[in-house]
C-alpha cells in the first residue's frame, strides 16, 4: 500500500511543481507592483542633497535654494542645499560626479563648468559621460557695474578712457579663474582696449563686496545687485543680453556701445552623478519644473531679471556643448591664459 501511494503521486509532481512555481511567480509581481509603497522604496523616499559649488548670496545660490525649497514640497521630502565652493566650482562639481547615481545626490551647474572645464582642464575631458542632465532651470545675463564713489564716470566712453589713463592700476572681480564672469571681462576689456588686472574670488558675493569697498574698480554681476544699484552704491555701464535687460531698462547693452562681441547670456541647471535610472531623472525634472513655473518661484526669480526655462534634460546638454564651443573661440581668439 505504502509502494502504491508513492507510484501513484509521482505523475503529478511537475503539475505540483509547475502550480508552485506560478503561485511564487504570481506573488512575485504583486510584491513588486506594492514595493515602492509597501518597503517605503518610492523615489524619493529621504532627504535630497543639492551641492551648490559656490558660495552662499550669489546667483547661484539664489536660484537653487528657491527651486529646492518648492520642490521639496511637491515631492514631500526635504531638499536640502549645501555650498561646496572652491578651486572655481570644481570641489562641487566632483562632489557630485562621485555621489550615488540614485538620485539622492543632485547639483548644480553653469556654463562654467559644464561648457568651460571641458575646453581648459583635461580632466574633464569627458564631463559629458560623467555628468547626468535634468534640468535647465533659467538663464540670465550680466552687467558691467562699477562703483561711482571710486571710479569718476558715468557711461562706458568715459569708463573707458579713465581705465586708458589709468593704465595698470585698474582692476576687475570675478567668480573664479576660468569662470564665465572672468571670461566674458576679459573679452570686454581687449574689446575696449584696456589692460586691468584680474583678482579671482570664490563667487560674485565677495567679487561685489570688494566692488562696494573699492578693492577694485569694475566688475560683472547679476540681477542679485538690484539693490545695490538702486541705492547708487553701484552704477551700471552696459548689460550683456540681446536686447535691453528688463530689469535696468534704462541701461544700454554691450552691443549698442559697439562692442557686440561681448554680448552672452548664461544660465543654471540642475544635474546628477551619470547615468542615473531614467525613472528617477523623469520625476525629479517634474517636479523641478512645476517647482520652477509655480507663482512662488516665479516671482521670486521673476523680479530679479532671471527668463525662466524648465528645459528636458537633453537641452540642458544641448546649451552646454553649444556654449562649450562659443567660449573655446573666445579663448582662443583672445588668446587667453588660464593656468
Amino acid at each position: 500500500m505504502s509502494r502504491k501511494s508513492v507510484f501513484t503521486l509521482a505523475p503529478n509532481r511537475c503539475q505540483h511543481a509547475t502550480s508552485w512555481r506560478s503561485i511564487v511567480a504570481t506573488g512575485t509581481l504583486l510584491l513588486a507592483g506594492l514595493a515602492p509603497n509597501a518597503f517605503g522604496q518610492a523615489f524619493p523616499s529621504r532627504t535630497i542633497t543639492v551641492i551648490n559649488p559656490y558660495p552662499p548670496g550669489g546667483f547661484a545660490d539664489n536660484v537653487t535654494r528657491a527651486v529646492a525649497t518648492e520642490a521639496g514640497k511637491i515631492f514631500g521630502q526635504s531638499m536640502v542645499v549645501e555650498n561646496r565652493p572652491g578651486a572655481s566650482g570644481k570641489i562641487g562639481l566632483d562632489a557630485i560626479l562621485n555621489a550615488p547615481k540614485d538620485g539622492y545626490t543632485l547639483g548644480i551647474a553653469v556654463p562654467a563648468s559644464l561648457s568651460l572645464f571641458p575646453v581648459l582642464d583635461p580632466k574633464y575631458a569627458k564631463l559629458h559621460e560623467q555628468y547626468q542632465p535634468i534640468m535647465m532651470a533659467v538663464r540670465t545675463y550680466t552687467a558691467l557695474a562699477i562703483n561711482p564713489a571710486a571710479v569718476p564716470a558715468r557711461n562706458m566712453k568715459d569708463f573707458i578712457a579713465w581705465a586708458k589713463a589709468n593704465d595698470g592700476k585698474v582692476s576687475y572681480g570675478s567668480a573664479g579663474v576660468g569662470t564665465s564672469y572672468h571670461l566674458w571681462a576679459e573679452a570686454f576689456s581687449l574689446a575696449a582696449g584696456i589692460s586691468p588686472v584680474h583678482v579671482p574670488y570664490k563667487g560674485e558675493a565677495p567679487s561685489t563686496s570688494d566692488l562696494l569697498g573699492g578693492q577694485i574698480q569694475f566688475a560683472l554681476v547679476t540681477g542679485v545687485a538690484q539693490s545695490n544699484v538702486a541705492s547708487g552704491k553701484l552704477l551700471l555701464l552696459a548689460t550683456s543680453g540681446a536686447e535691453r535687460w528688463n530689469i535696468f531698462p534704462n541701461v544700454p547693452t554691450f552691443r549698442e556701445l559697439g562692442m557686440p562681441e561681448v554680448e552672452n547670456s548664461g544660465w543654471l541647471g540642475f544635474i546628477g552623478p551619470g547615468p542615473m535610472p531614467r525613472d528617477v531623472v523623469d520625476k525629479l525634472n517634474g517636479a523641478l519644473v512645476q517647482a520652477l513655473r509655480g507663482p512662488t518661484v516665479e516671482k521670486v526669480l521673476g523680479t530679479q531679471g532671471y527668463v525662466i526655462v524648465g528645459s528636458k534634460p537633453e537641452e540642458l546638454a544641448a546649451a552646454a556643448r553649444r556654449d562649450g564651443e562659443a567660449l573655446g573661440r573666445v579663448i582662443r581668439e583672445r588668446n587667453l591664459k588660464l593656468d
